[in-house]
């Protein structure tokens, strides 16, 4: 039966993301804000086993808790249960309050230097967040980006997410984006804390190496 519902979930999201993408001439394009992930997004897998795998991050809960969707492709889910809600935050939902995080891990070492979290727009409240990476060789996580002042670059971009996501009759997902110095790890992780916010809840992690050259037309937050 589990295995049933893994694979109807599979086909509705494969589904759902065919139609939306003939309806809106879907791209890899950031300028054409599509709700589906382009193929260089090396966190991508659609197969909901091996690797990549989101399973090391903390649990969800209620309609948002399978990691999973993390790495599905999907930017702007159609309906209400999907992506990782976590517990905890300033109501404390199933847990107390505290450090939260969700990791990906590529098993093997693959190199980066950006990362683009996509929350659900009533989500995306804290100030400031961390992303890091894992020193295969020290045995320990270090930090590429220690993000400050969230809310006010989310202010700059907003309306224009909402606008054009609204067009398309999916949910409102806002993204933060971060570039950083090329790393090589096995893994990366983002982590922030929400005893101040409401809990945080999101729809997609997608990790990208950028060549020279390639920036600014693959950003997604331009």
């Amino acid at each position: 039966m589990r295995h049933r519902n893994l694979f109807l979930n599979a086909f509705l999201i494969a589904l759902y993301s065919i139609l939306v993408c003939i309806i809106s001439s879907c791209s890899s394009s950031s300028d054409d804000l599509s709700i589906y992930s382009p193929d260089n997004n090396i966190a991508l897998n659609s197969g909901d086993m091996d690797f990549p795998s989101p399973m090391e991050s903390d649990r969800g809960w209620g309609s948002g808790k399978y990691p999973w969707h993390l790495i599905d492709g999907l930017r702007a889910p159609c309906y209400w249960e999907y992506g990782l809600a976590f517990t905890g935050g300033y109501n404390e939902y199933i847990d107390t309050c505290g450090w939260r995080q969700a990791t990906i891990n590529f098993g093997e070492p693959k190199r980066f230097n950006r990362v683009v979290i996509w929350h659900n727009f009533g989500e995306a409240m804290m100030e400031s967040y961390f992303i890091r990476y894992w020193d295969d060789d020290a045995n320990c996580w270090k930090t590429a980006v220690h993000a400050k002042n969230v809310q006010q670059r989310i202010e700059t971009y907003k309306s224009d997410f909402k606008e054009v996501f609204s067009q398309i009759k999916s949910s409102n997902p806002i993204p933060v984006e971060d570039i950083f110095e090329t790393v090589t790890s096995s893994k990366v992780r983002y982590l922030f804390n929400n005893c101040n916010i409401k809990h945080g809840w999101l729809y997609e992690f997608e990790v990208y190496y950028d060549k020279p050259g390639e920036r600014p037309e693959c950003l997604v937050v331009k």
